[in-house]
């Protein structure tokens, strides 16, 4: 769940004044607030693959591709933590 008084992204934006996320700019695998839960797990797992197919395509621009890499991995690491948590019963 996200205050808006306390919002990374807002900051990140230079919008601290702001009263609501900003649309599209959301990424919870980067925000010390966020919470995941196992309905979340297909979708970082769908984000994790679609992330793949851009960067193994010879068309996308090695510069695009190297800033892709890291959104890849952070997808990766929550899909990865809560199959970890549901296969433990913490999720």
């Amino acid at each position: 769940m996200c205050w808006p008084s306390v919002l990374v992204v807002l900051r990140l934006a230079a919008t601290p004044k702001a009263t609501k996320p900003l649309v599209g700019m959301c990424d919870s695998a980067r925000c010390p607030q966020a919470t995941h839960h196992p309905c979340h797990q297909p979708v970082r797992a769908g984000r994790a693959a679609s992330l793949t197919v851009f960067i193994e395509s010879p068309r996308v621009p090695r510069g695009e591709r190297q800033r892709l890499i890291p959104e890849r991995e952070r997808a990766l690491r929550v899909a990865t933590d809560l199959d970890a948590a549901m296969s433990e019963g913490k999720a």
